[in-house]
């Protein structure tokens, strides 16, 4: 196994650990009183497993009420039917990419964020087995493109810059990287990715970079 799949592995959180111990970021209303969003969300962090991984991403169609054009990865709401977050996450990539659900290996989850949309939403990483010919739904997806890790991994190219809401400070990233501009919650995650890698070993980063 190449040193960036050990290192991925130790990084996420197992999926049979479940979500009750993962951190909760994002949003907060004003006051001290406790907070759960109403509904609840998942999105597939999906690594094309190639000997130099890449990042698969989605840029939402222009037409869109909420977020249009914006970079983020294949998600939604979770539906009555579904099982899991995990068949959250690969039933939303399916229907909105065309991502076969047997091509995707889930792998473990990053940290839970909650938007101002009234979502907490689950990051589900997982390995997919290319080739795999991209079938992006117009009506919600514009483009699909990928990153390579390494480029999403290096934390130098991150902007970073801090907003007020509700009277709360928070931290807003993003990337630019060949014309996108990945930001907001999407970025997010990937900080969440960053920091939970240099715990699990994961500053070797040429090791990463080089796919050995």
């Amino acid at each position: 196994m190449n040193r960036w799949r050990e290192l991925l592995l130790e990084a996420v959180s197992p999926l049979e650990y479940g979500v009750r111990n993962l951190d909760v970021s994002g949003y907060r209303p004003p006051g001290n009183q406790p907070f759960r969003p109403s509904r609840t969300a998942a999105v597939l962090v999906p690594l094309l497993d190639l000997p130099e991984p890449q990042v698969v991403f989605t840029r939402r169609a222009d037409h869109l009420p909420q977020h249009p054009g914006q970079v983020s990865f294949p998600g939604g709401a979770a539906e009555e039917n579904d099982a899991s977050a995990v068949q959250t996450a690969l039933r939303e990539a399916h229907e909105e990419i065309g991502l076969p659900p047997e091509a995707a290996q889930p792998i473990g989850f990053l940290d839970r964020m909650d938007t101002i949309s009234d979502y907490r939403v689950l990051p589900v990483v997982a390995l997919v087995t290319p080739p795999v010919i991209w079938n992006p739904d117009a009506r919600e997806v514009a483009e699909v493109f990928t990153v390579p890790l390494a480029i999403v991994l290096d934390a130098a190219r991150y902007e970073s810059r801090m907003v007020q809401a509700n009277g709360q400070e928070y931290p807003i990233y993003t990337l630019n990287w060949q014309g996108y501009k990945i930001w907001g919650a999407t970025a997010a995650m990937l900080m969440n990715l960053i920091t939970r890698l240099e715990r699990a070993g994961g500053h070797e980063h040429p090791r990463i970079r080089s796919g050995t």
